[in-house]
């Protein structure tokens, strides 16, 4: 089997949705896996309720491309402290903190839980305290 065929043979299955597949001829065995990330297309919430914006809101954006888990209990409306944790990115199997950059009020949490992210994609919305 020359590589163009194995290819098509690799095409053919991924568009039908296989996640794995494994040929074999004669000597030659080729193992091909998609990646998980890959198979499954990233959930992206609607805000659910927002504080009224003023211009005093800040964007907290993704720092890098992973999955995203929110610290339990954030809730809109809630006031943070600067440094506070709002969740981590799960990225290559390392956990990276989102701190609040600032005190105020968390006017809008603009992902799910266990979301895949992308870099510098807007998460949360954060009003300066007064």
């Amino acid at each position: 089997m020359d590589i163009k065929a194995l290819d098509q043979l690799v095409e053919k299955y991924a568009k039908e949705g296989y996640g794995h597949i494994r040929v074999k001829a004669g000597d030659l065995e080729i193992e091909v896996t998609k990646p998980q990330a890959v198979q499954s297309a990233p959930v992206m919430a609607q805000p659910t309720e927002t504080v009224a914006a003023t211009d005093d809101v800040t964007a907290i954006t993704s720092p890098m491309v992973g999955v995203v888990h929110l610290t339990p209990d954030l809730t809109v409306g809630q006031v943070v402290t600067e440094g506070q944790e709002l969740g981590q990115i799960e990225s290559m199997k390392l956990f990276n903190p989102l701190t609040a950059p600032h005190a105020g009020v968390l006017t809008a949490i603009l992902v799910a839980d266990q979301a895949a992210v992308e870099y510098q994609q807007p998460l949360f919305e954060l009003r300066k305290d007064r």
